[in-house]
């Protein structure tokens, strides 16, 4: 290596400067100088020498919410929109969490009540069977409602020719994201249309054997639509609607993640920071110096080169050991020891309170802190409440309406009410309550009322959804009479059937009417305290001896 000077500095590709400190200096400032201008206010001149400036004008400071620089980069479209519902879903632990919950919370298994025995039969053979289940299909539309903001079920009709009823064949969920909904002010319905995928376009549009065999279980009408480039039209009758509406004239669902976009667009920004300075941290940079400025020691290209190769070789073979002359020197540039990026406590604290916010819930019913359902009635608890009970009343509402309405108008089930008809629809009852200090209150209410004989016992156990009214009794039955009969303060007064006497055959007799049979032993209770033991037989007395005779002169 030489001494080399050169007025003009060169910049090598692998970012090394080569060239003089003077010039180095020099090619520094011109590159970091900035041209400087001066502005006319009224026309009057700046400066000493008179000469005139153009005039400028800045324009006032203008604000709207849609020209942040978060608004920027929002979505725009409906798709986009929830495709960052689901990327955050999938990766944020808070917005999973509390949305699973929301989802889940609301909702429990359900007993369908009707007055007609047989139509309660049909109704819970429809909802549950071995191909469909109701009360997991509402879980998972409470599911897509918290998350898109609106479920979208739609629901294909068969005709049962054994039976001669009309059944639901299925039910699934539709994709929001392919689904147009559309109502204009004079239309009473809203009118469903499908956006074909692209595999769907592909088995219309295929000419191989495969999609040839697909095609015949595709209707007609979504045949026709794909291949006239128009949407498929979808049966009212058949898809409905269940959304999160945020505007009075809307006719689509918001989705609460919505909300979060742009405290979480912040909180990505900071854990971005974070990530650079964690990364220079493990990965530094690696300066080399080869030269000596004070010296005049300049490498040339071709040394430098020699140099890059052989520092590259050495990191892509380790362990290794360089030597070098003492006019080459090693920095490494790490973020260790350095304390340039801020404390974040507090902007995640203010991120984790709206997410928290957004969402409708607070930090202790998440983290499992502070007072809970039974301890302690906030506010946040019963607000939380109420909102549970409003999302159960609409899913309930259209179960009502787009479930079980269309299997009793197609199959004429229905009642005539003072000349009029009137169909017949169940009532839901809940086995969860959503309070639970309610339902306990609730349950001990039935059980004062059961105990004075208000309420039947039927309808009591109807409050105890895990124990079933017929397997109770027929339990009790065969309890009658064994060591765990509890008698009459068991059982209430008149809850068991009197044993009728045999007839002239063996044959259980009638009873006049208003007459009950003695007590008999088939009727006969188990006292509550232990018998009596029977008294010990007396000893018998030891026969007299006979009294002598007496000789008599």
């Amino acid at each position: 290596m030489g001494k080399r000077k050169s007025n003009t500095p060169r910049i090598s590709k692998t970012g090394v400067f080569t060239g003089s400190a003077t010039s180095y200096k020099n090619t520094i400032s011109k590159a970091g100088s900035i041209e400087k201008s001066a502005s006319n206010f009224g026309g009057m001149s700046i400066g000493g020498g008179g000469a005139a400036y153009p005039t400028s004008q800045v324009p006032s400071n203008f604000y709207s919410p849609e020209l942040t620089v978060e608004s920027f980069l929002l979505p725009k479209s409906r798709q986009e929109i929830l495709k960052w519902c689901r990327i955050f879903f999938n990766l944020e632990a808070y917005v999973q969490s509390i949305i699973t919950m929301h989802a889940d919370y609301p909702f429990s298994k359900f007993d369908i009540i009707t007055e007609d025995p047989s139509v309660t039969e049909f109704y819970k053979d429809v909802a549950f069977n071995e191909k469909f289940d109701l009360y997991d299909f509402i879980r998972r539309a409470s599911l897509s409602y918290w998350k898109f903001g609106e479920a979208i079920p739609f629901g294909s009709m068969i005709h049962d020719e054994e039976e001669d009823k009309w059944r639901w064949e299925k039910f699934i969920l539709l994709e929001p994201e392919l689904v147009e909904i559309r109502q204009e002010i004079f239309e009473d319905e809203p009118r469903f249309e499908l956006v074909p995928t692209e595999e769907l376009k592909q088995i219309i549009k295929s000419t191989d054997a495969v999609a040839e065999e697909r095609r015949k279980n595709i209707p007609d009408v979504v045949k026709e639509s794909i291949l006239n480039n128009r949407l498929i039209p979808l049966d009212s009758e058949c898809t409905s609607s269940i959304a999160r509406i945020t505007d009075p004239s809307a006719t689509r669902g918001t989705p609460v993640i919505q909300s979060l976009f742009k405290i979480l667009i912040y909180q990505d920004w900071i854990r971005l920071a974070q990530a650079a300075f964690a990364q220079r941290y493990v990965f530094p940079i690696e300066l080399w110096t080869v030269g000596d400025a004070a010296k005049d020691i300049w490498p040339t290209e071709d040394e430098l080169e020699a140099f890059k190769n052989t520092i590259n070789l050495a990191v892509q073979n380790p362990p290794f050991a360089l030597i070098f002359p003492p006019i080459v020197k090693y920095e490494s540039l790490s973020t260790s020891g350095k304390s340039y990026f801020p404390e974040v406590t507090n902007q995640y604290q203010y991120i984790h309170d709206q997410i928290l916010v957004g969402l409708g819930v607070n930090k202790n019913l998440i983290l499992g802190e502070g007072p809970s359902f039974s301890n302690a009635r906030t506010m946040s608890l019963h607000k939380l409440m109420m909102v549970y009970k409003a999302i159960r009343d609409q899913f309930e509402n259209w179960m009502i309406r787009h479930f079980f309405m269309p299997l009793a108008v197609k199959n004429n089930l229905y009642k005539v009410v003072r000349g009029r008809k009137k169909y017949i629809l169940p009532t839901i009852s809940w086995y969860k309550s959503l309070d639970i200090e309610e339902r306990d209150q609730e349950r001990k209410t039935f059980v004062d009322m059961w105990s004075k004989g208000i309420i039947s016992t039927k309808t009591f156990f109807g409050k105890f959804p895990e124990l079933d009214f017929d397997t109770e009794g027929l339990q009790l039955e065969k309890e009658r009479g064994t060591v765990f009969d509890k008698g009459d303060k068991r059982i209430p007064q008149g809850a068991l059937k009197p044993v009728r006497p045999a007839g002239p055959e063996g044959a259980p007799g009638e009873l006049p009417l208003g007459e009950l049979p003695e007590a008999g032993p088939e009727m006969a209770v188990a006292p509550e305290t232990m018998p009596e033991a029977p008294a010990a037989p007396e000893a018998p007395l030891p026969p007299e001896a006979p009294a002598p005779e007496i000789a008599t002169p």
